[in-house]
């Protein structure tokens, strides 16, 4: 399991100083200690969409962020993707629950979600991996500086249990 505090340590090593998000119980301890940060604000987000438009804005602004939502939630920013962040170029780290896998197979809603999250980021043109705990740093970073070498945003999948 990733330690949050670390996690959350390495991120403001990057230079990130906000996140937006959606919550989901997969980053349950994460979310606790973003709650607890002086040095990492977390704003809550309604929707998904709303995420990656204040995400959008704080780069305008000239400031690093990123999102945190559930697979499910992909559907919703679809629009906010392609004619925002893809559009204007904008690196952008999207953290996103991947829910739905056999190995959790709690919530019959997330099995549809589950199958074809791999294939929608795909379609959507976002590039993407799926987070180890084994070497996590090494593979956020190459994430990190894809996002911002291309000017696009990127995906980072997170199964049940690497947060804790």
């Amino acid at each position: 399991m990733i330690d949050s505090i670390l996690f959350l340590e390495y991120m403001k090593k990057k230079n990130y100083s906000l996140a937006i998000g959606v919550p989901c119980s997969y980053f349950n301890n994460l979310l606790i200690e973003l709650e607890r940060s002086s040095e990492i604000l977390y704003v809550p987000a309604t929707r998904e969409d709303e995420a990656i438009g204040i995400a959008s804005g704080y780069y305008f602004g000239g400031e690093k962020s990123f999102v945190i939502m559930q697979n499910s939630g992909l559907g919703n920013i679809g629009d906010a993707l392609t004619s925002l962040a893809q559009l204007y170029g904008i690196p952008m780290l999207i953290f996103v629950s991947y829910r739905g896998l056999k190995e959790d197979d709690d919530f019959p809603e997330h099995s549809i979600m589950g199958e074809i999250t791999e294939n929608l980021l795909e379609s959507m043109k976002i590039p993407f991996s799926v987070l180890e705990e084994e070497g996590w740093q090494k593979s956020l970073s190459l994430l990190i500086d894809k996002s911002i070498k291309k000017n696009q945003p990127v995906c980072l999948l997170i199964k049940k249990g690497v947060f804790g």
